[in-house]
């Protein structure tokens, strides 16, 4: 038997699982760029196994201001990572899942080179404090929070 525990992004935009099974080695399907620990349980005849690796996937998103999640890709950028290496990236993922380009691309913070709305691989890039430090988040239609920027010039 194999248990997922947890499968989640945390709030620095990285993947988590936990895993629990009766059978050694826990087996689990893994990135190559996966921290992963393990440890057992011999009273109980359990393994454990929990790995962490940067979300660069699909996955779903409570935009600030909004009930609902939406489904967009979220990126985390690796150390020295330009953000235009990762928005084609980013890209590059959206288009394989979502059969679409997307319109926009959001980051916690954007370098300091660019303003609010500057377009970059055909997406207009603009800050968002819902966006996890360190990660890109792209999606297409709605101007996720965009609304609120409007209101505040």
């Amino acid at each position: 038997m194999i248990e997922v525990l947890v499968n989640d992004v945390t709030l620095e935009g990285m993947r988590r699982v936990k895993v629990v099974s009766d059978v050694a080695p826990v087996s689990y399907p893994l990135p190559e760029e996966s921290i992963v620990r393990t440890w057992s349980d011999d009273l109980l005849g359990l393994q454990y196994l929990e790995a962490n690796w940067p979300c660069r996937e699909a996955i779903q998103i409570r935009c600030e201001g909004r009930k609902a999640t939406r489904e967009m890709v979220l990126w985390k950028l690796a150390p020295g990572e330009r953000v235009s290496q990762a928005l084609k990236e980013a890209l590059g993922v959206y288009a394989m899942r979502f059969k679409a380009f997307p319109a926009y691309a959001f980051l916690r913070k954007l370098p300091s080179t660019i303003e609010n709305g500057f377009e970059a691989e055909e997406m207009c890039l603009f800050e968002a404090e819902w966006v996890p430090a360190g990660c890109i988040a792209i999606c297409e239609g709605e101007h996720y929070g965009l609304e609120a920027m409007a209101l505040q010039k």
